[in-house]
């Protein structure tokens, strides 16, 4: 129900800001809850309390036996306001997000089309030959559930929000010309079925950039001057409303726990001391301690207090039964192979883009877990690099949750009796990077990543069907997935 609530809430600012934009208007029929259903993955009844918000507030109306008509009316200035107000909102971030985007999606979606069979190579054509507006994005979701990772669906669905693009069809400020469009398309088919990749990633590109381009060339001039408080930052929200406070500040005690202020406690503060700094109830901090005790990484002890378990100690096996841990755990496999896809273009970038000083405190950081006998955890002081020096506010942002769902998986590893080879593993990986910064090697450090997380992805699965975990639920959506629907037409 909560959940439901969530996503109805999410399909409410989708259909709303399709009417603000003009993407419906008046006079113009809804599609029936049925489809709406299929293309959003949801329940009717999440669709209908999204459709009796709209109707509440004047947009819509709704009767028994009839289809949903729009009865919202807006002239073309207010509609230009609209989209006016929406750009100036998120351009601070506009362009660093769409950048972002380019460097991590942009290699999913040619793994996608790789992975794509004939029949699937088929529906992209047939994509071809109609090229609406909307085909554009229904290309980019088909071809990116190819993945087969729902915490990649919702990242392309904060984007794309976050960007506009969903929300209007050929006019201002998008500019889609079908024509173009179709020839464009009919491009990316050829490459496709040639399996030219390397092109096919660089035309994907060229394309992009000219409709980012236009978009931006078009809004510039309009957009009026949003005091920074103001500015809406792009945030990846991978849970939402109340079960975000909690799932966050657990995130951040793992990170305390492990990197920071609590590494060397044996216990944690108070509820009510701990609640006080972190700004949230008591009743919150007690539901956020009460997952780090369902994950494994501390335990409540009556009349102690919360005894956490740091990086090295054996820690308390994971409580499988509990929807808590399924999901978080289902999360760091995903996030893993996120990070697996995107980090070769990030992170020659990134590495490209460090200053001496930075690089020093990189490997001085290394050094150190060699001397302690820390070195699992390279990989995440690598991706804390990365999300406190990255240019890229967008990159900063996707990184820290991929660092954030990356904690969560190490109870798994610590509740075991022993687990040498993801130790040498470390140890091999920490070593070679040290190597490759000292040499300014990129492609070294690349190349060193890759073979890393290649061993680490597949231990991590293990683990988990060890334990009881079905592959499938390591397949747990996080949100509701946008424009499944393989239109008939």
């Amino acid at each position: 129900m909560e959940y439901e609530q969530q996503f109805s809430n999410l399909i409410y600012e989708y259909l709303l800001k399709r009417l603000q934009f003009g993407y419906y208007v008046y006079g113009d029929i809804l599609p029936t809850a049925e489809v709406l259903c299929r293309e959003f993955n949801v329940s009717d009844h999440t669709i209908w309390a999204a459709l009796r918000r709209l109707r509440a507030e004047g947009y819509i109306t709704m009767k028994n036996g009839q289809s949903t008509k729009v009865i919202y009316k807006q002239t073309e200035q207010e509609r230009q306001n609209n989209l006016i107000d929406f750009f100036s909102e998120r351009w601070n971030a506009y362009q660093d997000l769409y950048e972002a985007a380019e460097l991590a999606c942009m290699p999913l979606m040619i793994e996608g089309l790789r992975r794509m069979d004939e029949q699937e190579k088929n529906y992209i054509e047939k994509l071809s030959k109609r090229a609406n507006a909307d085909d554009i994005i229904l290309f980019y979701c088909y071809t990116l559930q190819k993945i087969d990772n729902p915490l990649l669906m919702n990242l392309f669905w904060e984007i794309s929000l976050f960007l506009g693009f969903p929300f209007s069809k050929s006019g201002s400020p998008f500019h889609y010309d079908r024509r173009i469009g179709q020839k464009q398309f009919k491009v990316l088919v050829a490459l496709i079925k040639a399996g030219s990749w390397d092109l096919l990633q660089q035309t994907l590109i060229k394309y992009q950039r000219y409709y980012i381009g236009e978009t931006i060339k078009y809004m510039q001039p309009q957009i009026r001057k949003v005091p920074t408080e103001n500015q809406i930052p792009f945030a990846w929200r991978i849970y939402r409303d109340r079960p975000q406070i909690c799932y966050n500040l657990a995130s951040l005690l793992l990170h305390e726990i492990y990197m920071g202020e609590y590494r060397n406690t044996e216990f944690l503060p108070s509820y009510e001391k701990m609640a006080e700094k972190y700004k949230v109830s008591v009743s919150t901090m007690r539901r956020t301690i009460r997952m780090l005790n369902q994950i494994g990484a501390a335990k409540s002890i009556n009349g102690k207090g919360t005894r956490v378990f740091t990086i090295g100690e054996r820690c308390s096996r994971p409580d499988f039964t509990c929807p808590v841990v399924r999901r978080n755990l289902s999360f760091f496999i995903q996030s893993f192979e996120l990070f697996f896809h995107t980090y070769e273009s990030v992170s020659q970038r990134f590495i490209q883009s460090l200053d001496e000083a930075e690089r020093e405190g990189l490997i001085a950081r290394f050094e150190e877990n060699q001397r302690t006998g820390l070195c699992e955890i390279s990989i995440w002081h690598y991706l804390l690099f990365i999300v406190k020096y990255s240019h890229s506010q967008a990159i900063r942002q996707i990184y820290g949750i991929i660092y954030s769902l990356f904690l969560w998986g190490y109870p798994l590893k610590a509740s075991l009796e022993e687990a040498p080879i993801t130790e040498q593993n470390g140890e091999l990986f920490t070593a070679s990077m040290i190597k490759g910064l000292r040499e300014h090697d990129i492609e070294h450090c690349v190349s060193v990543t890759k073979s890393y997380i290649k061993k680490q992805l597949p231990m991590g699965t293990e683990f988990l069907i060890q334990s009881g975990i079905k592959p499938e639920d390591m397949r747990l959506s996080p949100s509701i997935r946008l424009l499944l629907l393989h239109d008939e037409e």
